[in-house]
C-alpha cells in the first residue's frame, strides 16, 4: 500500500482489514455530514483511490468492479483541432476557461449541498442511528455479574470498555441479540481508564466505527449507549457541553455530556450522528443539586491502543489491574471529598430549612393565637350587645305592659265614672233623691252598656 492509498484510508477512517463495503459506508457518512467544498473533493479524491486499491487488488466484488471500470479504463481524449484562424480567438477562449470553470464548480457546489445523493434524508434520525449501532453494544459480565457496558471496534471481536469495569483478567460479554461471548483482557491503560478486550471464539461480529474525538463542538447532538442498571442496550440522547474537561486521577481529556448516565453506562460509547463512537463513557457527577454532568473519554486519546490492539504479558496486566485499583480509590477520594462538601452544604441546607420550618411554625401559631384573641374579644363584644338588647327589649316589654296596665286602669276607671253618672242621671230623673232604686228595664241597660264599656277596655288594653 503506497503513501496515497494509506492517507486515503485514514481520510476515511478505514483500517488495513477494512473491506469494500466499509469504504463505501465510510464514504456515505463523510459526505453526509461535510458540507465545504475542500472536505467533499477531499473525501471524494480518497474514495476514489480505495476503489483503484481494491480494483486492483481484486477484492472487489464483480457487481462492484463494473460500476468502476472507467477508474482504470482507457480514457477518451477528445482532441482540439485549433481552426485555422488569428490568435485573437484562442486568447478569447482561453480567458473564457478560467470564468467557465468558476460558473461550472459554483453550479457544482450548489447542487451537491442541495441534491447531493449520499446524503441521507434521515441523517438525523436517531432510529436509524441506534438501530445500526445497537448489535455492537455489549455487556460486559464478571463473577457472573453485570458490570458495566462495552462495545465492539472490529469484526474479530475486539471490544472496548473501562479499566474500572473490567477488573478481571476474563469474563464475559452479552450482545443485544442475547448472544454470551468469553472474553479475554489483552490491555490496560489505568491512567485512561481503557481496556481492550478480545472475544475468544473465532467469527465476524458487528463493530462501531471509530470517531475524531477532536472535531466535535458545543452543542452538538450525541448517543450514550450502554447497560444502566442492568437494562442492556439502553440509549440516552444529550448534547456536548464542553469538549475537554479533566480529572486529577486521569491522564486523558474528556467530553462533558448531558445526557442521561447510570450505574452500569461505564464502558459504553458516546456517539455522534454519523455512527462514531467518540468517546467512551465513564463517569457522573452526581449530588443533591447536581443534574447532567456526565463525562467520557475522548476517543483519540485511546485511539492509539485501538489502532495497534497489542497484546500485554500477565505481569503486565497484573501489575496494571494493581495499578486500577489505586486510580479506583483516588476517583473515590476524590468523590468522597466533593461529596463531603455537598453533605456539609446538605447539612447546612438542613438546617437552614429547620430554622426556616421553626420560624413558620412560630409565625403561625402566633397569627392562630392573635385570631384567637380577636375571636374571644369578637364573642365577648357579641355577647355583651345581646345582653343589653335582651335587657332593652325586656325593659320596653315592661314599660309596655305598664303602659297598657295603666291605659286599662284609666279606661275602666272612666267606665265605671260614666256608669254612676248615667246612673245618677236617670235617678234625678225620677226623684231628687241620689241612690234611687231605677226600674229593673233601665238598670239592665246601664249595666249592659257597663259590660260592653269594659269589654272594650279590655280589647283595647289586653293584658
Amino acid at each position: 500500500m503506497d503513501a496515497n492509498t494509506k492517507r486515503s484510508f485514514d481520510i476515511l477512517g478505514l483500517n488495513e482489514r477494512s473491506t469494500f463495503e466499509d469504504a463505501e459506508k465510510a464514504y456515505r457518512l463523510l459526505v453526509a455530514r461535510e458540507s465545504s467544498w475542500n472536505d467533499v473533493k477531499e473525501i471524494n479524491w480518497a474514495y476514489e483511490s480505495v476503489k483503484r486499491y481494491f480494483l486492483a487488488s481484486s477484492s472487489m466484488p464483480a457487481s462492484k468492479q463494473d460500476e468502476t471500470s472507467h477508474i482504470t479504463g482507457d480514457i477518451p481524449v477528445a482532441v482540439a483541432r485549433t481552426p485555422k484562424n488569428t490568435s485573437q480567438r484562442r486568447t478569447v477562449f482561453l480567458l473564457g476557461i478560467p470564468f467557465l470553470v468558476i460558473l461550472l464548480t459554483a453550479a457544482f457546489v450548489f447542487g451537491f449541498s442541495r441534491f447531493n445523493p449520499f446524503r441521507s434524508t434521515r441523517a438525523n434520525d436517531l432510529s436509524v442511528i441506534i438501530k445500526a449501532v445497537k448489535p455492537a453494544i455489549v455487556t460486559i459480565i464478571t463473577d457472573d455479574r453485570p458490570r458495566g457496558s462495552g462495545f465492539l471496534i472490529s469484526k474479530d471481536g475486539y471490544i472496548v470498555t473501562n479499566a474500572h469495569v473490567m477488573r478481571e483478567k476474563t469474563g464475559k460479554a452479552s450482545l443485544s441479540d442475547g448472544s454470551v461471548l468469553d472474553v479475554d483482557l489483552v490491555l490496560l491503560d489505568p491512567d485512561r481508564d481503557f481496556a481492550l478486550l478480545k472475544a475468544k471464539g473465532p467469527g465476524e461480529y458487528p463493530c462501531l466505527a471509530i470517531g475524531d474525538s477532536s472535531k466535535v463542538s458545543e452543542g452538538e447532538t450525541v448517543i450514550a449507549a450502554g447497560t444502566p442498571l442492568s437494562f442492556e442496550t439502553t440509549f440516552t440522547r444529550g448534547i456536548i457541553s464542553s469538549s475537554r474537561r479533566s480529572f486529577p486521577a486521569y491522564k486523558a481529556s474528556f467530553i462533558q455530556t448531558d445526557a442521561a448516565l447510570s450505574p452500569g453506562n461505564s464502558g459504553g460509547p458516546l456517539i455522534n450522528l454519523a455512527g462514531d463512537a467518540i468517546g467512551i463513557n465513564t463517569l457522573k457527577i452526581s449530588g443533591l443539586n447536581v443534574e447532567g454532568m456526565g463525562f467520557a473519554v475522548s476517543i483519540n486519546d485511546v485511539k492509539q491502543h485501538i489502532v495497534s490492539r497489542q497484546h500485554m504479558s500477565d505481569s503486565d496486566l497484573a501489575r496494571e489491574l494493581a495499578r486500577t485499583e489505586k486510580k479506583i480509590e483516588e476517583m473515590n477520594q476524590w468523590r468522597d471529598e466533593a461529596s463531603r462538601g455537598d453533605e456539609k452544604r446538605l447539612k447546612d441546607r438542613i438546617v437552614e430549612e429547620q430554622w426556616e420550618r421553626e420560624r413558620r411554625r412560630r409565625e403561625f401559631a402566633d397569627r392562630v393565637n392573635e385570631a384567637n384573641r380577636d375571636l374571644t374579644e369578637q364573642k365577648e363584644k357579641e355577647e355583651r350587645r345581646l345582653r343589653e338588647e335582651a335587657d332593652q327589649y325586656r325593659r320596653q316589654m315592661r314599660e309596655q305592659v305598664e303602659d297598657k296596665r295603666k291605659a286599662l286602669s284609666v279606661c275602666l276607671q272612666t267606665t265605671n265614672y260614666h256608669y254612676q253618672s248615667a246612673w245618677n242621671d236617670a235617678c234625678k230623673s225620677i226623684s231628687p233623691g241620689t241612690h234611687c232604686r231605677l226600674p229593673s228595664s233601665t238598670a239592665n241597660i246601664l249595666e249592659q252598656r257597663l259590660m260592653q264599656s269594659r269589654n272594650e277596655c279590655f280589647r283595647l288594653y289586653p293584658q
